[in-house]
This record gives C-alpha cells, sequence and structure tokens, in this order.
C-alpha cells in the first residue's frame, strides 16, 4: 500500500489516522499537538517534523484541519506543502472550510501540477472512530478514484458531488440543517422538560416519527445525562455558520433560520462555552427559560 501522509489529529482527524493504521496505510503524521502525534506514533505511524520530510515520502497527503485559515499556512505558508510537492500529487483536504476556499487552494496547487480534493465529513466522533462518517466529495473522476480507497477506510457513505468546491459547499448545507436541528431540539426539550416530561420517554415517543433524526439520537443522550463533552465543539459549529453566511451572500441567498441559531452560536462563544459540544447551545433556553434540565 501507499504510503499516506495525515496532518491534522484533532477529534476527527486522530481517529480517521488511526483507521488508515489499522486498514494497514504506512502513515506520516504532523500536529502541533505532540500528545496525540505520540498516541499516533504508538500505533505505527511515523512522525515527521517538517513537510518536507513527509512529501519525501507521500504522493498523498490527507487534511483535517480547524479552518480554511490554517489550511493555507499549512499549504502555502512559509516551507508549506506546496513548497514541497512533487507533480501529480494529491492532496486530499478533509477540513471544513468554504468554497471559494477550497477552490483557490486547488487554482495555486493546479500551477505545480498538484491536484485537490475537497472532502469534509459528517458524523461527529463516534463515526470518525468507526469508520462510518458521510464523505462528501469534489473533484474530477481522476482525482476522486484515487482518494476512494482512502474515503472507503474512513468513511460508510461515500459521494462524489462534482467538481472542486462541491464537496465543501455540500458540507455547508448538512450544517445549515444540522444547526437548525441543534436549535430545534434545545426548543423543544426546554418546553418538554419545563412541561415535565420525561426526556427520556420523550424520545422514545417520537423519535421513530416525523420528528426523528440523527441529531436527536446523538445529542438526546447528551442533554439528559449533561454530557457536554465535544464530539463536535460549539466553536468549529460556529466557524461553520460563519462560512455559511459568507457563501450565502455570495449567492445572494437568504437564511434566516440558519443566521437566528448562528446568534445563538455566537452568544456562547461570547461566553467561554467554545470548547463544549455544540449542542450545548441548549443553555441560551436553560437561562432564557430559567429552567436546567436535570440529570437524575
Amino acid at each position: 500500500m501507499k504510503n499516506v501522509g495525515f496532518i491534522g489529529l484533532g477529534i476527527m482527524g486522530k481517529p480517521m489516522a488511526m483507521n488508515l493504521l489499522k486498514a494497514g496505510y504506512s502513515l506520516y503524521v504532523k500536529d502541533v499537538n505532540e500528545t496525540a502525534v505520540k498516541e499516533v506514533s504508538e500505533q505505527g505511524a511515523v512522525a515527521c517534523t517538517t513537510y518536507e520530510e513527509m512529501t519525501e515520502k507521500c504522493e498523498v497527503i490527507i487534511l483535517m484541519l480547524p479552518d480554511g485559515k490554517i489550511v493555507m499556512n499549512v499549504l502555502f505558508g512559509p516551507d508549506g506543502l506546496s513548497t514541497h510537492l512533487s507533480a501529480d500529487s494529491l492532496v486530499i483536504d478533509m477540513s471544513s472550510i468554504s468554497p471559494v476556499e477550497t477552490k483557490l487552494f486547488a487554482e495555486k496547487l493546479a500551477v505545480n501540477n498538484v491536484a485537490l480534493v475537497d472532502a469534509p465529513v459528517s458524523g461527529g466522533e463516534p463515526k470518525a472512530i468507526d469508520g462510518s462518517m458521510a464523505i462528501m466529495a469534489g473533484g474530477t473522476d481522476r482525482d476522486f478514484a484515487r482518494a476512494l480507497p482512502y474515503f472507503e477506510v474512513m468513511g460508510g457513505n461515500v459521494v462524489h458531488m462534482g467538481d472542486v468546491g462541491t464537496g465543501s459547499a455540500t458540507k455547508l448545507v448538512n450544517q445549515i440543517m444540522v444547526s437548525v436541528h441543534l436549535g430545534a431540539l434545545s426548543e423543544a426539550a426546554i418546553f418538554a422538560s419545563k412541561s415535565g416530561i420525561d426526556l427520556n420517554k420523550m424520545y422514545e415517543a417520537i423519535s421513530n416519527g416525523l420528528a426523528g433524526s440523527a441529531v436527536m439520537d446523538a445529542k438526546i443522550p447528551m442533554i439528559v445525562n449533561r454530557d457536554f463533552e465535544p464530539g463536535g465543539k460549539l466553536s468549529t459549529n460556529f466557524k461553520d455558520l460563519r462560512n455559511i453566511k459568507d457563501a450565502a451572500n455570495a449567492l445572494n441567498v437568504p437564511l434566516p433560520l440558519t443566521s437566528m441559531v448562528e446568534e445563538l452560536f455566537r452568544g456562547q462563544i461570547a461566553n467561554g462555552n467554545g470548547n463544549k459540544d455544540h449542542s450545548y447551545i441548549l443553555n441560551y433556553y436553560e437561562q432564557t427559560a430559567n429552567h436546567t434540565i436535570r440529570h437524575d
């Protein structure tokens, strides 16, 4: 199997890298988090101290980074990847960034005959761990085919959306739905709890009906148990909402519901809750309703 580079060993990236190792790939990793690098290295990955070291070994490099500015710096910063990537290398960017950034990065890499596939993911940490994430990819047919073997290890539902940038745009669509669902679920949970309804029974009653959703399946247990350790950080979701707003402005598309939910996230960021799970926007409703959902 080919050597693969992997940059970004966060909540999602680390288990994704682990799955590539389990599948038998020779993995070369880099991250600012030395603890994460050590954990993955102990499972057989090779830690790289420079991008040059990684590109000497790998023609395929996967990025799973927090935002577009960091992706830009990794690719095009001083002594960045683009300085060292050989012609016909493939960058698979699985970060959640804006389509505008994705297309710009692809154009800049293409000058040196380096291809980019944008392939953001959905499913949170549990699906990153078990390798069942949804992966939405943009790129040429040839480049998607080159990336597909890696996607099949890390994801359970892989869809080629079209040209470069369509993967990133689809992730924004996904985040519109997730974010609005989180707001609706929080609102419903407070209403139910203050009405004296047991949330576990509420979930049992409605989860298989029209109101059921993957968001409800994942987040009701967290709300009931008041377990807000992040499977998806509130700050990351807020970053996606800002990307959505920028893209919507460029397309002249009104997004009134998404804009309202963005303000809920903004309030939680302002109150220092960015590192909690994104379901913690529940806190807004608890404060305004003067009611806390209790863990019995």
